[in-house]
């Protein structure tokens, strides 16, 4: 649910062939909410393995008791 510190550290160019990494970097538990929040590592390099992009990216993750109480899919 968000992006923080973008940082691009070299072009990308046509034709390049990107890789994303993510690393979990934190999980915070939000009490009483039915879920947490966990924040990413990410690291973008391009086909030489170069670093590209860096930033961290945070997602919401339901409980399994918050889940439990969805309709089927």
């Amino acid at each position: 649910y968000g992006l923080d510190n973008l940082r691009f550290a070299q072009p990308v160019n046509p034709g390049d062939r990107l890789k994303v990494r993510l690393t979990c970097k934190q999980k915070t538990w939000r009490e009483g909410m039915g879920y947490g929040e966990v924040r990413w590592d990410t690291e973008v390099t391009n086909q030489d393995g170069e670093i590209v992009a860096a930033y961290d990216v945070l997602t919401m993750v339901a409980s399994e008791e918050t889940m439990s109480e969805l309709p089927p899919a």
